[in-house]
């Protein structure tokens, strides 16, 4: 007879009845040892009890959740799809565990912001410091991390909000996606770069420069591209492309190279006079920061925050 493949409240409600949260932790130690024994070290298990609990999962969800081959295990299909619930899991129960030591230790409350680092290095460090000063007794943790990491953290409630770029794909309720920020983007360089000095550039001018150039995937690189149309004469470029701001920063610093920045990400490093905008206007549609939201986000330390963010937003950079 053929095997009947269970219905997925089937499987459903069999996790809830037999699954173990050291079910959860384990299945995420093979992954990431890449082997039974290891994670059973790793979790303090002897490595029959792993192999035994592995053997129990899968028998509850009707499949292989990892396959064997010369060099360890590795995810199936199945296992893909798995782990990273049980990695969203146990970040969220680590984040729970947080919350309620922190509020024992005497935190009016906890708040998890996640940003991307356009996000933590120009709004939150304008508002952050402040909103502090105003709420000592609250608890304020800060994660930066990718988009695509983010929008995991809210949906697993490892932060309560986090500030990102609008998702590829629009959020469902209970999870929303608020503008909050606009943007553009800068063209920047070191302070004794000639472009600084020169009231209007051209394009020309711009072409005639070497660059560093965006990482592919972010937005900024689709700005570049459009400004260097195919078939025009190219920019040359410098060896080094990177997401690190530091990196950046030192690259223009040291050497005579143009970037392409988010002004969300820049802009207080120009203020601040470490390095220079070249007066260069890019008319180019660029998406601001908004804040992803999801059922945790109701909470007054998150209310606060948004007032907060807010009025930041209105507030000129100092």
């Amino acid at each position: 007879m053929p095997t009947v493949t269970p219905a997925s409240s089937v499987l459903y409600a069999r996790l809830l009845a037999k699954g173990r949260l050291r079910h959860l932790q384990l299945l995420v130690s093979i992954a990431d040892s890449g082997g039974v024994r290891r994670a059973a070290e790793q979790i303090g298990m002897s490595q029959p009890a792993a192999t035994q609990a592995l053997g129990d999962i899968e028998e509850l969800l009707g499949t292989p959740l990892f396959e064997r081959h010369v060099r360890g295990m590795r995810l199936t299909s199945a296992g893909r799809a798995v782990v990273p619930m049980a990695r969203n899991t146990l970040s969220a129960l680590r984040a729970s565990a947080d919350t309620v030591h922190a509020l024992q230790a005497g935190a009016s409350g906890v708040l998890r912001v996640g940003a991307i680092p356009a996000a933590a290095s120009g709004l939150l460090c304008r508002m952050l410091p402040a909103f502090g000063a105003r709420h000592p007794d609250l608890r304020i943790e800060v994660l930066e991390a990718p988009g695509e990491q983010l929008q995991a953290d809210v949906m697993s409630g490892r932060v309560d909000l986090a500030l990102c770029r609008r998702p590829a794909e629009t959020p469902v309720a209970p999870f929303a996606f608020a503008p909050l920020a606009p943007d553009v983007p800068w063209i920047v360089a070191g302070r004794r770069h000639p472009l600084v000095r020169k009231p209007r550039p051209t394009l020309d001018d711009l072409r005639a420069a070497r660059w560093t150039l965006p990482i592919q995937g972010l937005g900024v690189r689709d700005v570049f591209d459009a400004l260097f149309a195919p078939g025009a004469p190219a920019p040359a470029l410098h060896p080094i492309s990177t997401t690190s701001l530091p990196l950046v920063l030192e690259i223009l610093r040291r050497e005579r190279v143009l970037s392409l920045i988010p002004r969300s990400l820049i802009e207080p490093f120009v203020q601040w006079g470490l390095i220079a905008r070249v007066a260069f206007e890019l008319h180019s549609e660029f998406e601001g920061i908004g804040v992803l939201q999801g059922p945790q986000s109701d909470s007054p330390a998150v209310a606060a925050c948004l007032e907060a963010l807010h009025e930041a937003v209105q507030a000129p950079v100092a």
